[in-house]
């Protein structure tokens, strides 16, 4: 019945429990995760000057794109670890570009993902939402179930 799971993954404490629930369900059904950060810019060739003297110091080279980059990555194997933990067996993570509903649920269908397994709230500005645009936006327009975790 679940052989595909998206889950989109931007860090946040509601993206863990997400993660570790659909873990659990693809361990159940032997499903595949997808597992997606999607940044809303790849950053520029600048760098901070605070990073800048750091680098400097160190004989590195580092760019605002190279930080991005680094921590999408970071976030992502952080997931994949916790994903498998909670008995996940086949994880494929990517890094997307765009804004993170409209990417989410673009992958979705090109995936023919059954569920997508997201957190009910991210690393957003409002506060005061008991559900986080993004996730209001997937639920509503996915081509598949949508499990919002808290």
């Amino acid at each position: 019945m679940i052989s595909t799971i998206l889950v989109p993954t931007d860090g946040s404490e509601h993206a863990a429990k997400a993660v570790g629930f659909a873990g659990d369900l693809a361990g159940k059904y032997g499903a595949k995760i997808h597992l997606v950060h999607v940044v809303p810019d790849t950053g520029t060739s600048n760098i901070p000057p605070d990073v800048r003297s750091y680098a400097r110091l160190e004989h590195v080279e580092a760019t605002e794109r190279d930080l991005i980059k680094s921590i999408a990555e970071e976030i992502l194997l952080r997931a994949e670890t916790q994903a498998r933990e909670h008995g996940a067996g086949e994880v494929e993570t990517m890094i997307a570009l765009g804004a993170p509903a409209e990417q989410t649920l673009k992958l979705a269908g090109q995936m023919h993902a059954e569920l997508i397994v997201m957190g009910s709230r991210g690393l957003g500005d409002l506060k005061g939402l008991l559900m986080g645009s993004v996730s209001h936006k997937v639920s509503h327009l996915a081509p598949c179930t949508c499990i919002t975790v808290k």
